[in-house]
C-alpha cells in the first residue's frame, strides 16, 4: 500500500538527484575545461565545440536548469581575461558568451563583461559590438547595451556616426538616464553639425529642467550657448571673407553683413549682432584687424 506523500517525496528525492548530478557533471566539466584551456593554443576552430557544447545543446542537458547553468559558464569564463589575443581565442570567447546568452538572453552582464573582454583585452572592438548587437536585438527595452556600444563605437572604432546611433537608441529606452541624450548631443557635435547638436541639447535641457535633474540643466545651459557661439563664430568669419572676395577690404562693422545678406538670418535679433534666444553679449569686432570677439568664452579669433 502507498503511504500518502510517498509519490511527492520519490518525485522530490528525483528532482534533487537531478539536481545534484548536474552540479557534479558541472564541477567536472569546469576542472577539464580549465585543464583544456592550458594547452588550448594551435587548436583547430571546431575543437572548442567538444569542451563547450553550444547553447541550443546545453539547453536540453541543463534539465530546465539554464540560467543556473548560464551563471556557472559565466563565472568560469571571467578566467578567460587575460588570454593572448589570438584568433583562436577570439572566436573561443565568442563561443563562450555566445552560449551564455543563448542559455540566458536577459543576462545583460554577460553582454557588457564579454564585450569589455573582447574589446579592451582581445582588442578587438567589431567583435564586442557583434556581442551587444545580439544583446539589444534580445532585450530591445535596454538602454545600458546600446551605451556600451556607443563608448566602444567612439573610443575604439572612432566612429561618430555609430556612435550618435546608439546613444540616440540608448536615450530612447525605458528608464535610460537624462545623459545619454547628452551623449547623443556631444557626437553630433563631434560631426560638425553645430545647430543640430544645439537643437539636442535644447532638449536634453528641457528634460532635465522637468526632471529636476539641476545638474544635467547646468551642463546644458553651459554648452547652448557654447556650441551656438562657435557656430556663429564660423558663419562670421565666412561672411567676413565672402565681404573681402567682394570689396577687397573688411567690412566696417557686423552689422553691414547682415545688411547685405552674407549671414543666415537664424543668427541674428537686431543690428547689433545679438545670438538669437541666447543671454549673451553682442559679437565684438575690430575692422583694423578682423578680430571678432567671443562673448560666450570670452575669447577672440583673427578672421582669415
Amino acid at each position: 500500500m502507498t503511504r500518502p506523500g510517498s509519490v511527492a517525496q520519490r518525485g522530490g528525492a528525483t528532482v534533487l538527484a537531478l539536481w545534484l548530478a548536474l552540479v557534479g557533471g558541472m564541477a567536472a566539466w569546469i576542472t577539464a575545461q580549465r585543464a583544456t584551456d592550458r594547452v588550448r593554443m594551435g587548436w583547430h576552430d571546431a575543437y572548442p565545440l567538444l569542451f563547450l557544447p553550444n547553447g541550443r545543446y546545453l539547453q536540453y542537458a541543463s534539465l530546465g536548469f539554464e540560467v543556473v547553468l548560464a551563471d556557472l559558464i559565466y563565472l568560469w569564463s571571467i578566467q578567460y581575461y587575460g588570454y593572448g589575443r589570438t584568433l583562436e581565442a577570439r572566436q573561443y570567447l565568442w563561443h563562450i558568451y555566445s552560449t551564455i546568452s543563448d542559455l540566458d538572453p536577459q543576462f545583460i552582464d554577460a553582454y557588457t563583461t564579454g564585450a569589455m573582454v573582447m574589446a579592451q583585452d582581445m582588442r578587438d572592438p567589431a567583435l564586442a559590438l557583434r556581442l551587444l548587437e545580439r544583446g539589444i536585438e534580445r532585450n530591445p527595452d535596454n538602454w545600458l547595451l546600446p551605451v556600451d556600444a556607443g563608448w566602444y563605437s567612439y573610443t575604439s572604432l572612432d566612429d561618430l556616426e555609430a556612435a550618435e546611433r546608439y546613444f540616440a537608441m540608448a536615450a530612447s529606452k525605458p528608464g535610460a538616464p537624462p545623459w545619454a541624450a547628452r551623449l547623443r548631443a556631444h557626437m553630433v557635435a563631434e560631426q560638425g553639425d553645430l545647430l543640430a547638436a544645439i537643437a539636442f541639447w535644447e532638449q536634453a535641457l528641457a528634460e532635465s529642467e522637468e526632471a529636476g535633474d539641476e545638474y544635467g540643466a547646468g551642463i546644458a545651459r553651459q554648452r547652448v550657448p557654447d556650441l551656438y557661439a562657435q557656430w556663429a563664430m564660423g558663419e562670421l568669419e565666412a561672411a567676413i571673407d565672402r565681404f573681402v572676395a567682394r570689396q577687397g577690404r573688411r567690412p566696417e562693422s557686423l552689422a553691414v553683413l547682415a545688411r547685405l545678406g552674407l549671414l543666415p538670418p537664424e543668427m541674428l535679433v537686431d543690428e547689433e549682432l545679438r545670438p538669437l534666444n541666447y543671454e549673451l553679449e553682442p559679437f565684438g569686432y575690430d575692422p583694423a584687424t578682423g578680430e571678432i570677439a567671443d562673448p560666450s568664452a570670452s575669447r577672440a579669433r583673427s578672421s582669415r
